[in-house]
């Protein structure tokens, strides 16, 4: 397993996926904080939370596009069979690619925190760090994806192409927003669809506005098991699905 887990991370690196999608946290972070120090008016407050959540929201699109190809490339490259013929199991090899896209996840924001660091200390004139801040938008985020790319990986291994994971990946993120008020009208008639996969992909911006709760119908805490549960489940169908795809 950490022989598996240790070519993932070399192929990362070689991949130089943190040094491109670093790269674009900063940047977004600096803009961030550059618009808030630009404007009279936001200047005035502390801008550490909107300079991260800019940051973060790089790393939701980055997880996405990473998590969509982890599985496809093996298979796209035919290094799939050189793992195979070194008689990994497929389960040992699906683990070693999710904890993959943990280490990237983690990674990625250590990178949001030191850029919101670095944007604060050029642009910020309130310069205390809310951490509560931070905290809670990083279990909100961290809730959203747990759901959002085990849906990305189901996506990918059934249709078999990455690209179709990352468009409806980056989709869903952007749809979620514009039906929600859709999405009200039918739980206000039928109380079972706050249960379906795509109320809990609500659970960032209810973590961040507690009042999403008049649409949800769920408190914060039902939110976060939905996203576990309906997560869990699409990654165990993930996990049939890969077991079972040909060579």
């Amino acid at each position: 397993m950490l022989t598996l887990i240790r070519q993932e991370l070399y192929k990362q690196l070689h991949g130089k996926f943190y040094i491109g999608w670093g790269i674009v946290t900063l940047a977004m972070a600096l803009f961030a904080g550059f618009v808030y120090h630009s404007s009279k008016e936001l200047s005035q407050i502390n801008a550490n939370g909107p300079i991260f959540s800019s940051a973060i929201i790089v790393v939701l699109v980055a997880m996405i596009v990473f998590a969509s190809s982890i599985l496809t490339t093996d298979f796209s490259n035919n290094t799939v069979k050189y793992l195979f013929a070194r008689q990994f199991s497929r389960g040992k090899i699906f683990i070693s690619k999710l904890v993959t896209i943990v280490v990237m996840y983690v990674y990625l924001l250590v990178v949001s925190f030191v850029s919101t660091l670095i944007a604060n200390a050029l642009f910020n004139k309130m310069r205390s760090i809310p951490f509560d801040v931070f905290g809670n938008r990083i279990s909100g985020m961290s809730f959203y994806l747990f759901l959002m790319l085990s849906l990305v990986l189901l996506i990918s291994c059934l249709f078999k192409s990455n690209a179709v994971a990352i468009a409806i990946g980056i989709v869903f993120y952007f749809v979620v927003s514009i039906i929600n008020p859709f999405l009200s009208i039918f739980i206000y008639y039928h109380s079972w669809v706050k249960y379906i996969p795509l109320t809990f992909l609500n659970v960032y911006s209810q973590t961040i506005s507690p009042m999403m709760s008049e649409m949800t119908k769920l408190s914060l805490n039902e939110m976060r098991v939905g996203s576990i549960i309906w997560g869990i489940v699409f990654l165990l169908v993930t996990y049939v699905v890969y077991n079972r795809r040909n060579v």
